[in-house]
């Protein structure tokens, strides 16, 4: 039995109802008169990284866990008290550091892939569009170049154009060079676009290729669930080994590997 985020656990709430008040009787820290126990904090290491504010709300969220069953004022926190709270900070703490490190090193990958796969698809959407206009103007562009040699073949036949089909002629002729102009410039964006998305895809890659490592190590570490006392009671006081928040919330557990690599089945 602990005292953390939810006061000494038990597997059933008639054993807390039947066996609360005698373990503590034992413990001489319930009497007859006196059934509330008064506790304070004690040593509390600074690697827990939470305040001692903090550990008193989740202490004193933690007692309802009790009292509720009980219908009684069990734990209330005293300035002083001789019975004390303290926070140990030993290898099973730092096994609880460790893995969250790592989740949030993976959160990070996460969200830089995703930035990353939003960027490509917008891209990828320009490219699309930019290549299908290029290559319909191309076609136009063959065909007026077909249709102006035709032209120039027709009247080299006939011994020369007029003077006014001369200069639609000249006209057509610097309207296909400057159509060109403007394709070769549609051309380079397309490429542009092109390395775009092959950096973004190599990025992309090594990004997935890190985050795949790290679920790795995150299995080879923490995908077996490790058995350990997280909290004991000595006769003065209870000490915690292992303790984390969740949105908040105090949290006693064992760490279980619920992450896939990229590109997993």
């Amino acid at each position: 039995m602990i005292l953390g985020g939810t006061i000494f656990y038990a597997q059933k709430s008639e054993e807390i109802k039947l066996g609360a008040r005698n373990m503590l009787k034992k413990a001489n820290l319930l009497t007859v008169c006196d059934e509330t126990l008064y506790y304070s904090l004690g040593e509390i290491d600074p690697r827990f990284n939470i305040s001692n504010a903090d550990i008193k709300n989740v202490l004193a969220q933690a007692e309802n866990v009790w009292e509720k069953d009980l219908n009684k004022n069990v734990f209330e926190y005293k300035e002083g008290a001789e019975f004390k709270v303290n926070f140990i900070f030993d290898e099973r703490q730092q096994r609880t550091v460790e893995g969250n490190n790592l989740n949030e090193q993976l959160d990070k990958l996460e969200e830089i892939q995703s930035d990353i796969s939003k960027e490509y698809q917008t891209i990828e959407a320009i490219y699309q569009k930019t290549l299908a206009t290029y290559q319909k103007n191309i076609k136009d562009y063959e065909n007026r170049v077909e249709e102006f040699n035709a032209e120039i073949k027709k009247w080299n036949k006939e011994g020369g154009a007029p003077e006014d089909e001369y200069e639609d002629l000249k006209k057509e002729q610097k309207a296909l060079e400057k159509l060109q102009e403007q394709l070769e410039a549609e051309r380079k964006k397309i490429n542009a676009l092109v390395l775009n998305l092959n950096e973004l895809a190599k990025k992309e890659n090594k990004t997935v290729g890190n985050y795949n490592e790290k679920v790795q190590t995150y299995k080879e570490k923490f995908g077996e669930s490790t058995e350990f006392n997280q909290g004991e009671y000595n006769g003065l006081g209870i000490n915690i080994y292992q303790f984390q928040l969740f949105d908040g919330k105090a949290g006693f557990g064992k760490y279980k590997i619920n992450r896939r690599g990229f590109g997993g089945d």
